[in-house]
């Protein structure tokens, strides 16, 4: 066959294929249109639900650097009046970024935190600003509210959340000499091996509600068992030392 012979007959296949594909798609013009305009539409509905789980992120966790920053700042006494020290550049009165005492501080930083996890509750950072509101009330002295707080969260599809939660409301019913429930919250807590929390620190917690509740061989037998199965942890030490404390 000759050279131009081959050309002419790629030419008509090719032909061919346009044609029938021409015609294919005039005939199903409204299904090709309506799978492009799918195509288009969940393109750019990814991208835009996307570009908005971007804003509302940034803006929880802009909340809760503002909340942060207030909890970071430094407690001290306000300067002299201007004027009455040998400093003559000093203000006097408080110093910006600062507070007068720490029940002013957390009491500033209360409603931040309340602010960023009720505006985002689900995020990231709505969730860890939820676990901040309930650790505040609960260095205020509010421990029904903080407990409140930790309620919610302890149902948290985030496993990490969910038991940051739990061991921070064993430790306000300890406080409030709610004994039991909170001794069998960590507990479980220790028995728990995925690695989420360490092990010998919920150990050290539930010895330490032991001691407090005066179950004081229930705690020794919690600490020797630091000692024995968590050897090279730091915990081991602090183990030791409060094993010598109960016995002395």
């Amino acid at each position: 066959m000759k050279s131009s012979e081959r050309h002419h007959l790629k030419d008509n296949e090719l032909a061919h294929i346009v044609g029938d594909t021409t015609s294919w798609i005039e005939q199903h013009r409204n299904t090709v249109i309506a799978g492009v305009a799918a195509i288009v539409i969940i393109g750019g509905g990814l991208m835009g639900y996307s570009a908005w789980t971007r804003s509302v992120n940034d803006k929880a966790g802009a909340l809760l650097a503002e909340a942060m920053v207030i909890e970071e700042s430094p407690v001290q006494p306000p300067a002299p009046p201007a004027g009455t020290t040998n400093d003559a550049s000093s203000p006097g009165g408080q110093l910006p970024g600062t507070y007068p005492t720490l029940q002013a501080k957390l009491e500033a930083a209360l409603p931040k935190f309340t602010a960023a996890a009720d505006a985002y509750p689900s995020t990231q950072q709505g969730l860890t600003a939820r676990l901040h509101v309930a650790e505040t009330l609960a260095r205020l002295g509010r421990r029904d509210e903080a407990i409140q707080q930790y309620d919610r969260l302890v149902g948290s599809s985030d496993k990490l959340i969910a038991r940051a939660a739990r061991l921070g409301k064993s430790s306000v019913q300890v406080l409030a000499g709610q004994f039991e429930p909170a001794i069998a919250t960590l507990k479980e807590l220790a028995e728990q091996k995925d690695g989420a929390l360490p092990t010998e620190a919920m150990l050290m917690e539930l010895a330490r509600a032991y001691k407090l509740a005066g179950r004081t061989d229930d705690a020794k037998r919690t600490l020797s068992q630091i000692v024995e199965q968590h050897a090279e942890s730091p915990f081991a030490t602090e183990a030791k030392a409060e094993i010598a404390r109960l016995a002395s």
